[in-house]
């Protein structure tokens, strides 16, 4: 058996040795070799040590929140069976379904009257209810719970180990370099990446006799609190692109009034931009009118109709739609490069990305008209997260070549790497979260690290508006504050 096992071992690095020959050729003869030996190549031993070192957790905190969680999910069924009339699985959606629409009589939205067994019961219908029935706003909170309990929370308590060494609780989770359409790295037991916001709710606290609930607690609970450096008396420090894909679209469509915008130093470009859009001064700008136009120009770089931006802006198909035409006149560099894009996916059958990494779309010719539409949509869309990937990937392999081994990364000048090289050995790359970076820190080194993220970050690429990042430092992920390194 041992033999094998060892034979076969043999069998397949041979086979990946044959491969990588027939490989090479390809990527070479396609121009993409260059991506694989600078990028893709030098980031598989950043991620193995990312997957080595770890993140820590807090398991005391996260057993603390779990024993709350727990016990409002008991109320809240509790709640749910009082206002049905009768016990059900909050778990299960056919129950939902049958308690909604059979046994209470509300109506189906719209749209959503085809399931694969039943009507509808996600987060878009329950909406359409809310004001249908008070049962509606408790289903909502528990699912809400029940999946950070049994998402991030549930992942630390099954997946921490306890380090002998540090006495402190580390995850060790497995990188993904090559799982996504699009380039972005991916992360799994646990993924990382998708930790749940902040939740906020009310709990009654028993009587000591435990015969009613006489007290309302209330709590916040925020899954990032839960993750710690692997350090004692460690710090985290991150650093967040401000608008990389707004950015990039600019870059790509050469938009005089977008470039312009962007290349400020001060200011929000959602406030200016709505300003220049409504013809109002910045301060005039409501927080709402600021959001609004955030949420409609990612809505137009991920591709949406006016439909599905009718529901993001809440307000009318029609008024939606004049909202889409009134923008690509006013930017039409970037409706003109929306329309291009797509044309030279239909012509190539791809799309490339800065760094030339491509994705390939048949169904945008090949499809029918569903399929041509949601290819059109990926086809911007690929272009400008692909694009970020590859920023972030850079970014990476230039930190680690400081923090870790000492290398010269690419288009690194030797004064940067004299002017960190005592960081050294005092800072580790524990996460990226697409366009985020995480390192933990020696207190002693914060200053530095958060200036090394900031110039790696904003020179890993040349663009027509500057790269922009914000930097922040604190005790635990979910308690970071703004943190702002002195210029060299």
């Amino acid at each position: 058996m041992h033999k094998a096992a060892h034979n076969g071992c043999c069998r397949r690095a041979a086979q990946t040795r044959a491969l990588f020959s027939v490989l090479k050729k390809l990527l070479v003869s396609q121009k993409l070799n260059g991506l694989v030996e600078t990028v893709e190549g030098p980031l598989v031993n950043i991620l193995a040590d990312m997957e080595l070192w770890g993140i820590g957790a807090d398991m005391d905190a996260c057993l603390r929140a779990r024993h709350i969680i727990i016990k409002k999910l008991k109320e809240l069924e509790k709640e749910a069976y009082r206002l049905a009339g009768k016990s059900f699985s909050l778990n299960a959606t056919a129950d939902i379904a049958d308690i909604l629409y059979t046994h209470l009589k509300l109506p189906v939205p719209k749209g959503r009257e085809k399931g694969k067994l039943h009507p509808s019961t996600d987060k878009q219908s329950l909406d359409h209810l809310r004001d249908q029935h008070p049962i509606i706003p408790v289903i909502k909170e528990y699912r809400t719970l029940a999946k950070l309990l049994n998402g991030t929370l549930g992942s630390i308590c099954s997946r921490a180990q306890l380090c002998t060494q540090s006495q402190r609780y580390i995850i060790h989770g497995n990188w993904l370099q090559a799982s996504t359409a699009t380039g972005r790295l991916s992360m799994e037991e646990p993924n990382l990446q998708c930790v749940e916001h902040l939740v906020e709710f009310k709990a009654g606290k028993s009587d000591k006799d435990h015969s009613s609930m006489s007290v309302v607690e209330h709590h916040h609970i925020n899954a990032r609190d839960f993750f710690i450096p692997t350090q004692e008396n460690w710090l985290l420090v991150t650093a967040d692109y401000s608008q990389i894909e707004l950015r990039l679209m600019a870059h790509f469509s050469k938009d005089p009034t977008l470039i312009e915008l962007l290349s400020k130093p001060d200011g929000d470009v959602f406030t200016m931009i709505a300003s220049r859009w409504a013809g109002k001064e910045e301060a005039l700008i409501s927080s709402k009118e600021r959001e609004n136009t955030k949420r409609f120009i990612y809505g137009i770089l991920y591709g949406m109709g006016a439909n599905t931006l009718a529901e993001q802006l809440e307000c009318s198909i029609e008024e939606a739609a004049q909202k889409i035409q009134s923008f690509k006149r006013f930017f039409p560099g970037v409706s003109l490069w929306l329309h291009e894009a797509v044309a030279s996916c239909r012509q190539k059958g791809y799309v490339e990305t800065l760094m030339s990494r491509r994705r390939f779309l048949a169904k945008i010719t090949a499809g029918n008209n569903k399929e041509k539409a949601k290819a059109q949509r990926q086809a911007v869309n690929s272009i400008c997260q692909g694009s970020a990937a590859d920023i972030i990937k850079v970014a990476m392999i230039k930190v680690h070549s400081v923090i870790a081994n000492g290398t010269k990364a690419v288009d690194f000048t030797d004064e940067v790497m004299r002017n960190y090289s005592e960081i050294r050995g005092h800072c580790h790359l524990i996460l990226q979260v697409h366009d985020e970076l995480v390192l933990e820190v020696d207190p002693c080194m914060v200053a530095q690290a958060g200036r090394l993220l900031q110039i790696c970050m904003e020179n890993a690429a040349s663009l027509l508006v500057p790269l922009r990042t914000k930097i922040k430092v604190g005790k635990t992920w979910g308690s970071l504050e703004p943190f702002y390194p002195e210029p060299c």
